[in-house]
């Protein structure tokens, strides 16, 4: 039915638009109206997938240029050109790009990896990601790779931080015993002794397989990171992947203790770690400790869960809830979220701005700032609601 209804809205459209036309018929403009409407329904949102098409008149074709992700998608425009009998000359990367071959996949192999709006170290940072997340593979660029994150958040990030994979290593991976890092920071040791030298640095989240060519030394897990290298991670540090996610629970006090735990750390546009994070990026880490995938923006974020009625909020809300502030909608601009925190009890809630901090609803508090009271959009549940997040139990990329 939404297939139906989604390709009248077009027909109308593009009847309407020819209807409008005072000059004749004119391809390239048919082509690019097209174009637009078929983007706006079905990728709306070019961080998780992407339709960039260019459209120029190239004699009597219509060339069409760009990349995308949505097979779907091209079709139906292949099919709209067709109807409205515009010849075309296809010329468009379908992603993942071929020359990639069987290595469309990837494990992140820096305790961080700093992911870009484009394949640039000058380059707005977009997102991070944790050592041991699996990736996909999209695109090759002069020592960057296009990825998509777990979460679906497309970026660049340097290749030098990827390891590829073909698709039996990712389930190798996946089947293999692996241990994820519990601490805040810690170290991949060559030895299985902290005086020795370091492999590497890790933080919360970080994934590592098990070397089960190595015995285990008293107090130490011997691992192998995911381009190869090998080393020990402390036994307090870490914990049995699969037992790991057995445990997790939809307890907002593990939610409220995590949060509360990274009081005091820096802001960062983009950060995505126990280092330093953004308001989403905080909100996105916490969840993800207890075994949620939230998606990447606050703006992203505030469409999961279930809405919770502001009236009389304090009587409503709970420890866990999250709220998104941000524009209200106007006559001129639609509402966006651009800032989220999450509840933690008795009016206080913890968020990321300027640095991990608490606030209160409460006037009567001194941690009260009018700003927000007067800037709230949305307060959304997490937990215990049908509309909740996919797990990491339950993500294929995972498990």
């Amino acid at each position: 039915m939404k297939k139906f209804i989604f390709k009248a809205v077009v027909a109308v459209g593009i009847a309407g638009f020819l209807i409008s036309c005072n000059t004749g018929r004119d391809v390239t403009e048919i082509t690019r109206f097209l174009i637009d409407s078929i983007q706006s329904q079905r990728v709306p949102d070019s961080r998780v997938a992407i339709f960039a098409i260019k459209a120029v008149q190239n004699g009597d074709t219509m060339l069409l240029t760009g990349k995308t992700t949505e097979k779907e998608a091209l079709n139906e425009l292949f099919q709209g050109l067709e109807r409205q009998d515009i010849p075309f000359t296809d010329s468009i990367l379908r992603l993942p790009d071929s020359n990639l071959g069987d290595h469309t996949w990837g494990l992140v192999t820096l305790s961080v990896a700093n992911i870009r709006y484009s394949p640039s170290q000058s380059a707005e940072m977009a997102t991070q990601a944790l050592m041991g997340t699996p990736v996909k593979i999209l695109q090759e660029d002069n020592g960057y790779f296009l990825i998509q994150t777990p979460d679906n958040y497309i970026s660049w990030t340097e290749s030098a931080g990827i390891a590829p994979i073909d698709q039996n290593r990712l389930q190798a991976w996946k089947s293999n015993e692996r241990v994820i890092f519990t601490g805040d920071f810690g170290l991949v040791y060559s030895e299985p002794q902290k005086d020795s030298d370091p492999v590497s640095d890790l933080v919360s989240g970080g994934i590592l397989e098990v070397d089960s060519n190595k015995g285990a030394s008293r107090g130490f897990v011997p691992v192998i990171l995911p381009d190869g290298r090998t080393g020990f991670i402390e036994s307090s540090q870490c914990a049995d992947f699969q037992k790991w996610l057995a445990d997790r629970k939809e307890d907002p006090e593990n939610l409220i203790r995590l949060a509360k735990r990274f009081t005091g750390r820096p802001y960062l546009w983009g950060g995505t770690s126990a280092k330093a994070f953004d308001c989403s990026g905080f909100t996105k880490t916490i969840y993800f400790m207890n075994g949620w995938i939230l998606s990447r923006d606050a703006s992203q974020q505030v469409n999961q869960g279930t809405e919770i009625d502001r009236t009389n909020l304090l009587a409503f809300i709970q420890p866990g809830d999250l709220l998104f502030f941000g524009r209200k909608a106007t006559d001129e601009k639609p509402e966006r979220a651009t800032h989220v925190g999450m509840y933690t009890g008795d009016s206080f809630f913890i968020h990321c701005s300027g640095l991990v901090r608490i606030n209160s609803l409460d006037s009567s508090r001194p941690e009260y700032k009018k700003y927000y009271t007067e800037n709230l959009l949305h307060v959304k549940r997490i937990l215990g609601t049908p509309s909740q997040p996919v797990t990491i139990r339950n993500h294929p990329w995972y498990n």
